[in-house]
C-alpha cells in the first residue's frame, strides 16, 4: 500500500514564512489564478536570491516540492529539509534518484517548483536553462506554469513575483523546447522589470 506524505509540517512552516517574510519583505504575488488548483505542474522560473520560495509560498498554498542542494541535506538542518519534502539533487554527479523523485511527485498529481538556471545569482541576465524542466514536462505530461522574480530581498523592498499562464509542452512549435521556455521566462523578467 502507498504511503501517503504529510504536509502538516510544511503547512505550519509556509504559514509561517509567509507572515514573516511580509512583515520583513513586504512582496507581492501577479497571476496566482494561472497555477492550477489540481493535478501536476511545474513551476519554473528566474532564480535571484535564497528567499525565492516565500515568494512562491504567497502564489500558491498547494504544496511545492523543490528540487534543492545536496549540500543542504549534509548539514544539522537536514531534517528541517526532509520535512519540508525537498529532493535533494547532486549537481556534480548525476543522481537517477532525484529525477526519479521529482517524476514520482508529478506523477501524483502534485506539484514540482523549479529553477532552471541551477543556482541563484547577481546577474541581471538568465543563465542557461538545464534541461530537467522540459524532461520532467515531456515524461510526465506537466504543464509549466512560467514565473518572473523582480525585485531584491531587503527591508521592506516589496519583490514581486509573476506567474504567467500555463504552457502544454505539446504546444511549442519550436524544436528546441528549453531554448523557447528560457526565452519566454527571460522575455517576461524584463517586461516587468520594466513596467
Amino acid at each position: 500500500m502507498k504511503k501517503h506524505k504529510s504536509y502538516v509540517f510544511y503547512h505550519l512552516v509556509t504559514s509561517i514564512l509567509r507572515f514573516a517574510g511580509f512583515l520583513w519583505f513586504g512582496g507581492y504575488a501577479y497571476g496566482k489564478e494561472n497555477i492550477p488548483k489540481k493535478g501536476r505542474v511545474i513551476l519554473a522560473g528566474n532564480h535571484v536570491s535564497d528567499f525565492d520560495a516565500y515568494l512562491l509560498f504567497l502564489g500558491t498554498k498547494r504544496p511545492i516540492h523543490f528540487l534543492g542542494k545536496i549540500e543542504l541535506f549534509q548539514s544539522r538542518f537536514a531534517w528541517f529539509f526532509r520535512a519540508m519534502h525537498l529532493i535533494p539533487v547532486d549537481r556534480k554527479n548525476k543522481n537517477p534518484e532525484a529525477k526519479n523523485e521529482a517524476i514520482n511527485i508529478l506523477n501524483d498529481e502534485k506539484v514540482l517548483g523549479i529553477f532552471p538556471e541551477g543556482t541563484y545569482h547577481k546577474k541581471d541576465v538568465l543563465l542557461p536553462f538545464k534541461p530537467g524542466v522540459i524532461s520532467f514536462a515531456e515524461k510526465t505530461d506537466s504543464l509549466i506554469v512560467p514565473f518572473a522574480i523582480v525585485g531584491k530581498f531587503k527591508f521592506r523592498s516589496k519583490p514581486k513575483i509573476y506567474f504567467g499562464k500555463p504552457i502544454n509542452i505539446k504546444d511549442i512549435k519550436s524544436k528546441d523546447k528549453l531554448q523557447y521556455l528560457e526565452d519566454y521566462i527571460r522575455d517576461m523578467v524584463i517586461e516587468k522589470k520594466n513596467s
